[in-house]
């Protein structure tokens, strides 16, 4: 995978700097963080969160292929959503300024300003309708967490799960540029610490959260 089609961890420290609000922060951590879809980021609930135990329920009517599935949710991924819902414990995670949520144009919108102010957005070629296609879009941060992911060790099969793929195509991600390993962030023992505090739940997702909650944005 060509490095252009990732973000290293130093860039995605700098849109993190960049980022204005909470509502701006927490979309990024969604995205890079625990690697999202933005349509599924865009349709979380409160109700959706499972603060005791760090987990988002991606719906079935919101995920792709129809597909319900328990996404791990790193310490700072889910204290930017808490802090997103202060005072609130029902309803969309980003509501509109009209009646629902944000759409996914939205968060594009949202992600070229995040980039601009960052010095890292750029157009990387037109589409067949003349439009431009910047490089920093949603999907550019999930194919991150990805690499990312793998980078710190985090089994195939696992990341499978994480990202709701039928099936996950590593030759790509695998591929990458050695510019991406490095550069990362270990909580080391307070990670361990902080599973001992809160995990009882099966081994499969001990495991996950395990390899996960290495990382600290």
């Amino acid at each position: 995978m060509e490095p252009e089609k990732f973000l290293t961890h130093a860039e995605f420290t700098s849109l993190l700097k960049a980022a204005q609000d909470d509502r701006e922060r927490c979309i990024l951590l969604l995205l890079a963080g625990a690697g999202l879809r933005v349509g599924e980021m865009t349709q979380i609930r409160a109700e959706d969160v499972d603060f005791s135990k760090g987990y988002l329920h991606v719906q079935a009517s919101n995920a792709k292929f129809k597909k319900s599935r328990t996404v791990v949710l790193l310490p700072q991924v889910y204290e930017a959503i808490s802090k997103l819902l202060t005072g609130r414990s029902k309803g969309w995670l980003f509501p509109s300024y009209r009646d629902g949520h944000i759409s996914s144009r939205q968060v594009q919108n949202i992600l070229d300003d995040i980039a601009t102010r960052a010095g890292l957005q750029e157009v990387k070629h037109q589409d067949k309708a003349g439009k431009n296609r910047h490089r920093v879009h949603p999907h550019l941060l999930r194919h991150s967490f990805a690499v990312w992911s793998l980078d710190s060790g985090v089994p195939v099969g696992d990341l499978q799960d994480q990202l709701g793929h039928a099936s996950l195509a590593t030759t790509a991600y695998i591929s990458r540029s050695a510019q991406t390993i490095g550069g990362r962030h270990i909580c080391g023992q307070s990670c361990q610490d902080f599973l001992q505090e809160r995990c009882t739940e099966d081994g499969q997702l001990l495991i996950l959260k395990y390899y996960f909650y290495q990382y600290q944005y």
